[in-house]
Parts: structure tokens; C-alpha cells; sequence
């Protein structure tokens, strides 16, 4: 497997194609042929040749596409058929693939209703009709191509994207192939990780085109976070290391209406590797907090009503010049001394992260977000709404700009946006996690998530990378062999210690 999946816009994605026509001077005929070989190597693995195919052909490039890929799955033994309307105004390129269609006469049909005997008679369907260039609604003979297509309820692949998807965007275009496995050329389109784009494209792949890596990190791009990228991040641990060189962390949180959040937190923080923690919490539950976590300094401030008191605001102002990172917000509750401490702590030098109550304190604050140290937010989705002007629907639409705006405006923060795609932005890097799990579902994940981040940042990792494995871990130590209605925060904190081992042994 790749260690680098590259995410682009519809935009980007057809500029590095033309540039490495262009520039690097590979016929793009090569980049076809390359893209069909990955694409039949793929089917066949995944097909038995006695399954008949029918190749669905737009005019453009990706229809030349489908006709490169029905030749090779044609002389690999499948029984292959051919839709290609209106093939005398094909791209130069399709009518290259089209001549050696004829030449070794596989059928092939303009005709709608000779189509649909063809789909029928067929096991499998491959969608080449559009691919990442389509900007307008689908109409006419090809909306019912589409339509015929998805209601045949036959298997289908499509190749680099579903046609009738915007490939930024992953907006239907008034309709839309709904794939059963969708295989991306070169790259990941933005479309592929946008709802309703990502349900429609099916079980996503990749193939690899040979098109020179350094175009796309020239280019602005995102990463599909998966395990080799994360075994090439995540920080090793030196034997010969000492409890100084993982970080001495601050957790603020808890009250007396929810303390398992700070607990929660901290017992991840520990299971992630930091060299010492404290927690500061309002004493209302500092008994409670100390019989939890006899691993954890504490730091108890006066409290007031079961949260914290103002005079706490003092005392983390005498305390925190000794901590490397302080996260805030766990069950702390929603109030002005809420609002008082990330003041106080986003107007020191340390590395910040922010959680849960914290995000909503900064709702009518984001000057405090222009500072030099590194601040590190961990949002849901409806959390997002305090840090931008806009509603849930319009993040969920445009997660991909959503984080980069935010990112590029407060150029020292990095924006870990939860979902069941995460999406994980700084200036410089951005990540996209895409490994749903009901099991997180629930009350305590993103404290879970939190206490993970908080203990990988003390390793001295960069922050964009330290947010990206945080990720990943929260994520794969949720994927337990139970029912994920009963996995609970305790079961992922155990199974966290094991993916840690193999990700590093490996």
C-alpha cells in the first residue's frame, strides 16, 4: 500500500495531470494505459473471469478510459460489451482506444434500448461515462443511462469518481451513478470524503498512474491517513530516554457534575506515553479525582457551586510556566471562569489544547487564537459553529475549505474537525481520517481523544503530525472484537497499549 494517498480538488487534481503531460512530457495516451492496466489488475482480483462486463463510455477522456479498460479485461477472457455514444466527436484520445475497439471487435452500442439488453445479460457494470471534470447537471440520454444503470442492481465500478458526483464538492449533479466500488485515478478527489459523495462512491481504491510524487506535494493537497503513515509519524521511545523527554503536561477540567471526563482524559493521557501529568481540578472533587488517578499529580483549585471558583484563574497563572502543554475543557462546564482560564492560557507561550467547554468559550474570542505558540482545537462538528459564522449543514458540505479557512486565518492553530471523517488541518498539513466506528458513538470519545492527543504532543512531535496519530489511535483502539454498543472508555484505553506495540514493532 501506498504510504502517500494524495487528496485533491477537482481543480488541483486536473492541473497536476496536465502538468505531468506538459511538464514531464508523459504522453498522456501512457497515463491511460497505466490507469486501465491498475484498473483491470484490480477487477480481476476481485472477479471471477466468467462474469460478463459492460463498460458504460462517455466521449472525453474518462469514456477513453473505459475503452482501454474493456480491452485488457477483454483479452484477460471476460465477455465484455460496450456502450460509447456519439463516438464520431470523441476526445483524440478516445478515438485511439475507439480504433482498437473495432479492430478487435468487441461490441459496442449507441443505442439506449440495445444497452439495456447488454446491462441485463451482464454481471458487472464499470461507470466510465464522466469522470473529474463534470461541472453540470447530467440531462437527457445520459440521465437515463444512469438511472438504468443504477436500477439494474447490478455491481458496479467506477472509475475515478461516480458520474453525476462534483469531484470537490461530492454534490449530485441532479443524478448519479451509485457505485458499489469506486476507484480513483491517481489520486482522492475532495468529492470521494464529502457526504453524499462518499455514500455514493461505494468501497474506495486507488490506483496508482506513475505520476511523479513531487506534483502533488508542489500542489495543495490533503492525505488519507492510514497505517504506514502513521508508523513513518508516530514518535519512537528511547530506552535510554527519561520521563523529562515525553512531556510534562497540565489537564484542566472536571466538576462536580461530570468528573469521568477528566478522568477519562487523563487515563489516555497516561496510556499514550507522557513523562508526568497533573491535573488541576475543583477540589469538590479532588478526593474523587485523586482515588482515579494515583498515577497524576494534582493541582486543586477552590471551587464554587461544583466547578471552579475565579481565584482558580490565579492560581493557574502561578503554575503554568512549569507545564510543556496544557489542555483545557473536560466537564469543566459552561461559565465565565470557563472563559477566564483559556484567556489566561491563551496568553501564554505554551502549546494549547482545546476541548469541549474551552471551544466554547472562544465562540466571541478568536483574537486570542492569533498568538505565536501552537493552539490545538478539537471541534465536533456543531462545536464548529462557535468557531466559525457557519451553521452545521454548510461544515458538513464543505469540510475541505471550512478547515482551511480557519487554518490559514489563525495560522498557529491546528483544527482537528470530528466526524465520522475527521479532518485534521494546519497551515502547512492536512489529514483526512475516514474509519467510522459506532463504538465512538458515545459519551467520553472525545475526552478519549483529548487525553491521546495531549500524551502523543509530549513526545516533541510537530502538532499537525501528533493530532494526525492521535487520530488514528483514538480510532483503530475503538476497533475491538465486541459489539461496539459495549465497547467503553476503559476498553479502548486497554486497547490502545496494543495498537501502540504494533504500530511501533511492525
Amino acid at each position: 500500500m501506498l504510504n502517500k494517498l494524495f487528496i485533491h480538488s477537482q481543480e488541483i487534481a486536473r492541473k497536476i495531470d496536465q502538468c505531468a503531460i506538459n511538464e514531464y512530457h508523459i504522453p498522456s495516451l501512457v497515463l491511460m494505459e497505466q490507469a486501465a492496466a491498475e484498473c483491470c489488475r484490480i477487477i480481476q482480483n476481485k472477479e471471477d473471469p466468467s462474469k460478463k462486463i459492460c463498460v458504460l463510455c462517455g466521449q472525453g477522456n474518462n469514456g477513453a478510459d473505459g475503452l482501454a479498460i474493456a480491452r485488457l479485461l477483454a483479452h484477460e477472457g471476460y465477455e465484455v460489451s460496450i456502450y460509447l455514444p456519439y463516438h464520431k466527436t470523441l476526445s483524440q484520445e478516445s478515438k485511439v482506444q475507439f480504433q482498437i475497439i473495432c479492430s478487435l471487435a468487441i461490441p459496442y452500442t449507441d443505442d439506449l434500448d440495445t444497452i439495456r439488453f447488454y446491462i441485463n445479460q451482464s454481471d458487472i457494470l464499470i461507470d466510465c461515462l464522466f469522470g473529474n471534470g463534470l461541472s453540470r447537471d447530467i440531462e437527457g440520454s445520459y440521465k437515463q443511462l444512469i438511472d438504468m444503470a443504477n436500477a439494474s442492481n447490478k455491481k458496479i465500478y467506477a472509475i475515478d469518481i461516480p458520474s453525476g458526483i462534483h469531484a470537490t464538492s461530492g454534490k449530485i449533479l441532479n443524478c448519479a451513478i451509485h457505485a458499489d466500488t469506486t476507484i480513483a485515478l491517481d489520486c482522492f478527489k475532495e468529492g470521494h470524503w464529502i457526504y453524499p459523495g462518499k455514500e455514493y462512491c461505494g468501497n474506495l481504491l486507488l490506483a496508482d498512474i506513475k505520476i511523479p510524487t513531487s506534483l502533488h506535494l508542489e500542489n495543495e493537497h490533503a492525505q488519507l491517513i492510514n497505517e504506514e503513515l502513521i508508523k513513518e509519524m508516530l514518535p519512537k521511545r528511547d530506552d535510554h530516554s527519561h520521563k523529562g523527554s515525553f512531556g510534562k503536561a497540565l489537564m484542566i477540567g472536571g466538576s462536580k457534575a461530570m468528573p469521568g471526563a477528566l478522568a477519562i482524559a487523563a487515563k489516555a493521557c497516561a496510556a499514550s506515553g507522557i513523562g508526568t501529568l497533573t491535573l488541576m481540578e475543583p477540589d469538590c472533587i479532588g478526593d474523587l479525582m485523586a482515588m482515579k488517578m494515583d498515577f497524576a499529580m494534582h493541582l486543586r483549585a477552590n471551587d464554587r457551586d461544583g466547578h471552579f471558583a475565579l481565584s482558580a484563574v490565579d492560581l493557574l497563572k502561578q503554575n503554568m510556566d512549569q507545564y510543556d502543554l496544557i489542555s483545557i475543557g473536560n466537564g469543566m462546564q459552561r461559565n465565565e471562569i470557563t472563559i477566564e482560564m483559556v484567556k489566561t492560557l491563551l496568553s501564554s507561550n505554551k502549546t494549547v489544547i482545546l476541548d469541549a467547554d474551552a471551544l466554547w468559550a472562544m465562540q466571541d474570542h478568536l483574537e486570542w487564537l492569533n498568538r505565536n505558540a501552537p493552539t490545538i482545537l478539537t471541534p465536533h462538528v456543531k462545536e464548529m459553529t462557535f468557531l466559525t459564522n457557519k451553521t452545521v449543514q454548510e461544515i458538513l458540505e464543505s469540510p475541505f475549505s471550512t478547515v482551511r479557512e480557519f487554518t490559514n486565518k489563525y495560522s498557529n492553530c491546528i483544527l482537528i474537525l470530528k466526524s465520522d471523517i475527521t479532518y485534521i488541518g494546519s497551515k502547512n498539513d492536512f489529514y483526512v481520517l475516514s474509519r467510522p466506528n459506532s463504538a465512538l458513538a458515545k459519551g467520553g470519545s472525545g475526552d478519549l481523544l483529548c487525553g491521546i492527543l495531549t500524551g502523543i504532543l509530549g513526545h516533541k512531535i510537530s502538532p499537525s503530525k501528533g493530532a494526525a496519530c492521535a487520530a488514528y489511535l483514538h480510532s483503530k483502539s475503538a476497533e475491538i472484537n465486541k459489539d461496539p454498543a459495549s465497547i467503553n472508555s476503559e476498553d479502548i484505553i486497554k486497547e490502545l497499549a496494543f495498537v501502540l506495540q504494533k504500530l511501533r514493532k511492525d
